[in-house]
C-alpha cells in the first residue's frame, strides 16, 4: 500500500536551501509500477516536467527498483500499447522553469 508524507529536505541547486519535499513509501511492485507507468512519459528531460520522472527513475534505480527492461515479470509487460502515453511540451522560454 503506498503512502505519502509531506516533508522538507535540503535540494542542491546553485546553494542549499530548504524546500517542501513529500517521502513516498511504495513496496517493490508499487515502485516498479511507477516506473512502467512513467516510461510512457514523453518530453524533453531537461526543459519540460518530464525531468522529475527522470529524477524519480534515477532515484528508484538507485534504491534497487527493477526498471521496465529487466527479465522476469514486471508490470511494464501488462500496459497497453495501443495507447500513446503521456507528453509533456516544453516550458515557455519566457517563463521561468518552475521548482
Amino acid at each position: 500500500m503506498a503512502k505519502a508524507r509531506r516533508t522538507v529536505t535540503d535540494q542542491v541547486v546553485t546553494e542549499t536551501k530548504r524546500v517542501p519535499a513529500v517521502t513516498l513509501t511504495l513496496t517493490i511492485e508499487e515502485a516498479e509500477t511507477l516506473i512502467a507507468v512513467g516510461s510512457l512519459v514523453a518530453g524533453d528531460a531537461e526543459t519540460s516536467p518530464r525531468r522529475h520522472y527522470e529524477a524519480i527513475t534515477e532515484a528508484l534505480l538507485k534504491a534497487g527498483v527493477r526498471d521496465f527492461t529487466a527479465s522476469g515479470s514486471h508490470p511494464f509487460d501488462y500496459l497497453k500499447r495501443s495507447h500513446p502515453g503521456v507528453a509533456f511540451r516544453s516550458y515557455p522560454l519566457t517563463e521561468a522553469i518552475p521548482f
